[in-house]
């Protein structure tokens, strides 16, 4: 007689648990599946937090890394029920219990108190987009690097990012005119693009981290308070639930560890530009390079503002 998968026990355990899913697991609740991939199950949470029940062993704030790996994805479904307790996560359908234990927090790391030059990270910035104009020319976001980098012959834009090009121009003068002129561009990238985490949400990812994580920002702390404070208020009312927690963290400083390593390699330049760009191809289909396009318009921002010196 043979009996269904569901009628075995999955035990699993929490390898690591990031700080952020971990405040969303704080007190007993019912989540729902909101997205599974083969790497990973995405578990929406009461009012708008987001976990991810990972598969692999990078780490992240929204990350439950699992052990044992299991040897095929779990057999979830959209709107499936999640309950959650203070030391436990369930799948009653699929037998399944994952332990929980805070001695596994993952914290990100302390931004780099020491960073190249001005220069270095200009002249970097640009190798780096020449790179990725060159091998990711037509994925997600990267095309809006030529309007970043002001190139003179940029490549053809598909139809669906012209109207991005627009917001692109705006943001470059991010810390030259008023957040009342930048927010509606902001918010216009917000949401666009494909992907579980649209290709306009990963670029504000990108923008926010490195803004975030880059030391000797003193002179703009209070445009960047007003800034994280208003772009988190409206992420969580205009674009999805994932990107707007990775937003938020973002804003915090942190992020999935690949991103972070390869924002901080590239600011101290512990990794050179082949290195940050394969590091940023490990994450998502194009999320990383996504992520890209949002840095290099961090440094153009800051650039336009006679910043980097």
């Amino acid at each position: 007689m043979e009996h269904s998968p569901s009628a075995y026990v999955r035990m699993y355990r929490c390898q690591s648990i990031g700080y952020a899913a971990l405040k969303g697991l704080s007190f007993p609740t019912t989540g729902r599946v909101t997205g599974s991939t083969s790497k990973g199950v995405f578990v929406l949470v009461p009012p708008q937090r987001v976990f991810f029940l990972s598969y692999e062993s990078y780490r992240g704030p929204l990350t439950l890394n699992l052990s044992p790996r299991p040897a095929e994805p779990l057999p979830v479904y959209i709107g499936q029920e999640v309950p959650l307790e203070a030391d436990e996560i369930s799948l009653p359908t699929l037998n399944t219990h994952i332990s929980l234990s805070d001695e596994n927090l993952w914290l990100p790391p302390v931004p780099p108190a020491r960073i190249r030059s001005g220069e270095e990270l200009w002249a970097s910035i640009q190798r780096l987009s020449e790179s990725a104009l060159y091998v990711h020319r037509g994925v997600g976001f990267v095309p809006l690097l030529a309007f970043i980098m002001d190139d003179p012959h940029p490549p053809t834009i598909p139809a669906i990012l012209q109207p991005s090009i627009a917001s692109i121009l705006i943001l470059k003068n991010l810390f030259t005119q008023p957040l009342e002129v930048s927010m509606p561009a902001l918010t216009g990238l917000m949401g666009s693009g494909r992907g579980l985490t649209p290709s306009g949400d990963d670029l504000i990812v990108g923008l926010m981290l490195l803004l975030s994580r880059m030391p000797g920002m003193d002179s703009l702390h209070e445009t960047l308070e007003a800034l994280h404070r208003q772009i988190m208020e409206i992420a969580f009312e205009k674009t999805t639930a994932l990107s707007a927690n990775l937003i938020a963290c973002a804003c915090e400083g942190s992020a999935d560890e690949r991103l972070i390593q390869a924002v901080d390699g590239f600011l101290t330049g512990s990794l050179n530009e082949s290195a940050v760009l394969a590091t940023l191809q490990e994450y998502g289909s194009s999320s990383g390079v996504d992520a890209l396009t949002g840095m290099a318009l961090a440094l153009r921002a800051l650039k336009v503002a006679n910043y980097l010196i």
